[in-house]
């Protein structure tokens, strides 16, 4: 059974040190199939700030340093990360993370 609060806690350190102009407010991690059976985790990283915040171009890094990240904390399913602003995702500002 994977442990979700230490896996949500390790992408949350890694895409804070990544992304310095965005405030992570929430990630929320779930066990999901992709589309050949792969064992993989849906990441949905709750932000502050608008979309336009989130560097498209230092996605594919961030994926990386997550997965590696990951993989030294002995988990191997490939992490899907979505970024959703606080606004789309309506979260309240007392959230805990």
């Amino acid at each position: 059974m994977r442990d979700m609060k230490k896996i949500a806690k390790i992408v949350k350190e890694v895409l804070a040190s990544d992304f310095d102009n965005i405030k992570i407010i929430e990630v929320r991690v779930r066990d999901d199939l992709d589309s050949e059976g792969e064992e993989v985790l849906r990441v949905d990283v709750i932000f502050e700030g608008a979309r336009k915040d989130v560097d498209v171009a230092r996605l594919t890094g961030a994926v990386r340093h997550v997965r590696l990240k990951l993989y030294e904390a002995d988990e191997r399913a490939f992490p899907v990360i979505s970024f959703i602003s606080k606004k789309d995702a309506g979260v309240s500002e007392f959230v805990a993370t």
